[in-house]
């Protein structure tokens, strides 16, 4: 009985099969149009698209980032009128400081003014007036360059100094040095240059008889009284050569002639002229 059951189930299969299927044993033809065959799928995750476009680079994704705008260049701070290369200001030696740029000269120990407006930084020459004592016993120092030389020459004139007071006789002339070279010590980018060179300045020669004129002349100029006037030339008759007592010669101005390197190896020349 059982047999019979599972015989009468295969041949009812069988024939089911066999109706679909043509005469020559194929499966019947898909009919266009049959919603029998119409598969509609509405599950999203078999809906996306996951070719890339033609020409895509792998791994490139359709969304683009929004490009951060650029930062700004930064202005460049403004050039400063005191010494802001080479040597910072704290560490150059006390004194009247000028300024050429890449190269600063101090004169240690000493204090000046403008004689006119002038800017170091374009000007090859520039002129100071002393406005403090100590010249001979100060130094020139030179930052910011490499093998620097000075070389020197000054103006003198004659004076009387005594307890009768001060006569300037200018009226003499001023006597010219030659140019010399001033010793100098340091290392690296900063020189110093001694001035004790200057302590004995030389003058003109002059005679006693042409001293004499001159002392003469200039006290009646400022309108001296007679009686002063013969205790100078009194005093002026014991003078053999300029410097021997009531005469002193004294500096009128002194000049520098800087040479050497900038930084970057260019030659370079500064000249200084500095009024007493």
């Amino acid at each position: 009985m059982k047999y019979s059951f599972l015989y009468i189930a295969c041949l009812s299969m069988l024939a089911s099969s066999c109706s679909e299927m043509g005469s020559n044993g194929q499966r019947g033809a898909i009919i266009l149009g049959d919603s029998a065959t119409i598969v509609t799928e509405t599950d999203s995750q078999y809906l996306k698209d996951d070719v890339l476009d033609i020409g895509s680079p792998a791994g490139a994704t359709e969304a683009k980032e929004d490009k951060l705008p650029e930062e700004a260049p930064k202005a460049a701070a403004p050039a400063a009128d005191t010494i802001t290369t080479n040597t910072r200001q704290g560490s150059l030696e006390k004194g009247f400081t000028i300024n050429f740029g890449d190269i600063q000269v101090v004169l240690g120990g000493m204090e000046a003014r403008e004689i006119k407006k002038q800017d170091p930084r374009k000007q090859d020459g520039v002129a100071y007036m002393l406005t403090s004592p100590g010249l001979t016993k100060a130094k020139v120092y030179v930052y910011g360059a490499k093998e620097v030389s000075v070389r020197q020459r000054y103006q003198s004139q004659l004076m009387l100094k005594s307890s009768l007071g001060m006569v300037d006789l200018r009226s003499l002339g001023l006597y010219t040095s030659d140019w010399t070279a001033v010793s100098t010590s340091g290392n690296g980018t900063k020189r110093s240059f001694n001035l004790n060179s200057l302590d004995r300045p030389d003058f003109l020669q002059v005679t006693n008889a042409k001293l004499t004129n001159a002392t003469d002349r200039e006290l009646r100029k400022r309108k001296t009284n007679r009686r002063s006037i013969q205790a100078w030339l009194k005093d002026v008759k014991k003078i053999r050569r300029p410097g021997d007592n009531p005469s002193d010669v004294v500096l009128d101005n002194v000049q520098w002639q800087i040479s050497g390197k900038d930084g970057k190896g260019n030659s370079f020349q500064k000249t200084i002229r500095l009024d007493i």
